[in-house]
């Protein structure tokens, strides 16, 4: 079986010219592309927009490449006060994810909380979500973060124990939560191993930048060329741009994974090199497959 490698849709990417960059991507050498939910106004007060989701099937649907979706960065199933609306657009993204044939959906952990009714909501959100997706034809895969252990996001699938609730293993997330929690990365990767449904490489320095956890706001605002320049956090490099080791990494990846590999960075600032780029990266998923 070949692996099916992808690269994410840039998020500032225009409807206008939405096909001309699928048209790119396929001429690169990708399979499948990562649309985040919130690129478009596909879901409007917790609505499904029928008018903007038309129009999107009509330009994915010309395009011979397998689609996935992350969903946007507001949902938040821990929240107390408004839980019914994050719970209606995590249902909404789910039917999106189903109307436009995308078989999984990308949820972030976050942070795990003091809070135990917060937690305990959290979990069953997830649970009552597991069985609607089964219902759609979508799999959930939760996302590692850096500012979080790799543990919780392992417990979380454990707890649920349900097919369509995997994990996405984020490796640069993971990378700079190793060296910022001070934990084994590789091992960390064998942890979520037998759980995932769904990968992210990419790539950084390892340098986690503490603005992430003092001053989100700041380290929002901090220009990526800057940041990407001095090594500082999350940069979303291309895999073999930094310091990961990929090839360790993928080699802990079970050899019986059908999921998609997805080349999470910023693939805008990388257009002369996207194919080169999709090629080493298929070379070496192939080179860890038995």
């Amino acid at each position: 079986m070949h692996p099916v490698i992808g690269i994410n849709l840039p998020n500032k990417t225009s409807f206008g010219n939405l096909d001309e960059t699928l048209r790119q991507i396929k001429g690169n050498g990708f399979d499948a592309v990562e649309i985040n939910i919130e690129t478009y106004p596909l879901i409007i007060g917790a609505e499904i927009c029928h008018e903007w989701l038309a129009l999107l099937k009509q330009t994915l649907r010309k395009h011979d490449l397998t689609y996935t979706a992350h969903i946007g960065r507001g949902l938040d199933l821990r929240s107390l006060g408004d839980h019914a609306y994050h719970t209606k657009v995590l249902n909404a993204s789910l039917q999106i994810c189903s109307e436009l044939n995308m078989k999984v959906l990308v949820l972030h952990y976050e942070v795990k909380s003091q809070n135990q009714v917060a937690e305990k909501q959290f979990v069953e959100a997830h649970r009552k979500a597991a069985f609607l997706a089964a219902e759609l034809g979508v799999v959930i895969c939760v996302e590692n973060i850096e500012v979080e252990l790799v543990l919780p996001v392992v417990e979380l699938a454990q707890e649920i124990d349900h097919p369509n609730l995997r994990l996405n293993l984020d490796t640069g997330h993971a990378f700079l939560a190793a060296h910022y929690y001070q934990f084994d990365f590789l091992k960390a990767v064998e942890m979520m191993a037998p759980y995932l449904g769904h990968v992210h490489l990419n790539d950084n320095t390892g340098t986690f930048e503490s603005l992430r956890i003092t001053n989100r706001t700041v380290y929002d605002g901090l220009p990526m060329g800057y940041r990407r320049e001095f090594g500082r956090g999350d940069i979303h490099l291309p895999p073999f741009y930094g310091k990961l080791p990929f090839g360790e990494v993928l080699s802990r990846i079970p050899p019986d994974y059908s999921g998609i590999f997805i080349c999470e960075y910023m693939s805008e600032d990388f257009g002369p090199l996207n194919k080169k780029i999709q090629e080493q990266v298929r070379l070496a998923v192939e080179g860890s497959r038995p």
